[in-house]
């Protein structure tokens, strides 16, 4: 199956609504947007730009033809816009040191400023083993995660570009990581709108509501990628409609998707290891709620695609779940609401059998998440690395 990378820029501001209500009542007048399209938005925005390329039948065979598709993302970028067409490539590829990836931030690492310091650190949480007669109510066994400091989250580092974050999965204990950049996602832009009458066409006295905006921004810009296993040739480039409202975005074919698979030092680092960190790129979406189910009873199992590697959870830094509904238009009526395990959600692991190199191999950026169709829709893409 071939793959293709795009690349998918807002040309207005999108809308990315949650799932808060927004009707004509007080308390509701306000649609407010996500900091990002959620997986499922993007499979679905993209598989139509497939299926009106390929003249599916929507009444027929179509939204089965599309739910195949296998689509992996967003993965945010941000960069000149210039250079962005020209996905980062390995070092030295066009554009590579004015782009970069930006991974919602780990939630193991801490970016805070302590008593005594002029300029922010690091606190890493790792996973601490209790002194004798002390306990927790963790489920499971699972062991506590260890803070070394009384102190306030910094705020401004939603996003990691992918050079430090790759530094930071490379260090098993998290002491000396560098700080990253203050990346703090895209820009909030809110309108204000008035309510207008349908028999007149004019506006509505008082009715005024607000609209939550995610912009794209100029200098520098954002992004998102993609991929996309399509088992037929097609080519995605033009202008297309995303997200509420039915905004305009613009979709590229980038030449080169290879800086995803730039891992050699990373994987040397994971050859043999008995301790692996899995990183959530995208909110997962698992049976257990936070925990992944193919973990089983047991917190132990193989993750989809690596039945020849086996793991057992000892920890996990899952910060507040996050609910994911939508439109369901073959049925004709709204998906039920689950909730998702969110992007920079950490699970410490620990090797049971296998080698742990084959994960940054076979499921470096893949989906791990429980349900087949889940996958598919690219809830759950995993980053690995050492604790």
């Amino acid at each position: 199956m071939r793959e293709i990378w795009v690349n998918i820029r807002g040309i207005d501001p999108l809308l990315f609504r949650d799932g808060r209500p927004f009707t004509n009542e007080e308390g509701a007048l306000h649609a407010r947007s996500l900091p990002l399209p959620l997986p499922g938005t993007i499979a679905g925005f993209l598989r139509s730009q497939m299926g009106e390329r390929l003249g599916w039948d929507w009444n027929n065979q179509g939204p089965a033809m599309a739910r195949a598709v296998p689509v992996a993302g967003p993965i945010p970028m941000i960069g000149d816009p210039v250079a962005i067409p020209a996905c980062p490539a390995r070092a030295g590829g066009r554009g590579a040191d004015r782009v970069s990836v930006a991974i919602p931030a780990p939630a193991d690492a801490v970016v805070c400023k302590r008593e005594g310091e002029e300029s922010p650190s690091i606190m890493p949480l790792r996973p601490v083993s209790l002194e004798s007669g002390a306990g927790c109510d963790l489920p499971n066994g699972l062991l506590p995660l260890n803070v070394t400091g009384d102190v306030k989250p910094e705020s401004g580092y939603q996003f990691w570009k992918a050079d430090v974050l790759r530094q930071w999965l490379e260090n098993a204990t998290g002491e000396g990581a560098a700080v990253p950049e203050k990346i703090g996602g895209l820009e909030t832009e809110e309108r204000v709108h008035v309510g207008i009458r349908p028999e007149t066409s004019t506006s509505d006295e008082g009715m005024l509501f607000t609209v939550e905006y995610r912009s794209f921004g100029e200098r520098p810009t954002w992004s998102l990628l993609a991929r996309i296993r399509p088992e037929s040739d097609v080519v995605l480039r033009g202008v297309a409609c995303l997200g509420g409202e039915r905004r305009l975005t613009v979709v590229e074919s980038p030449p080169d998707g290879d800086w995803a698979r730039g891992l050699e030092p990373l994987r040397n680092a994971l050859d043999g290891a008995k301790r692996v960190r899995m990183v959530l790129a995208t909110p997962g979406l698992f049976d257990g709620g936070w925990k992944p189910g193919w973990l089983g009873d047991g917190l132990r199992g193989s993750p989809p695609g690596r039945p020849d590697v086996s793991l057992r959870l000892v920890s996990a830094a899952v910060p507040r779940r996050q609910p994911v509904s939508g439109w369901d238009y073959e049925k004709g009526g709204p998906k039920a609401v689950r909730w998702m395990a969110p992007a920079g959600s950490v699970y410490f692991l620990e090797v049971a059998s296998g080698n742990a190199a084959d994960l940054a191999d076979g499921l470096w950026l893949e989906p791990v998440s429980d349900r087949e169709q889940d996958r598919r829709d690219g809830y759950g893409l995993a980053l690995w690395g050492l604790w």
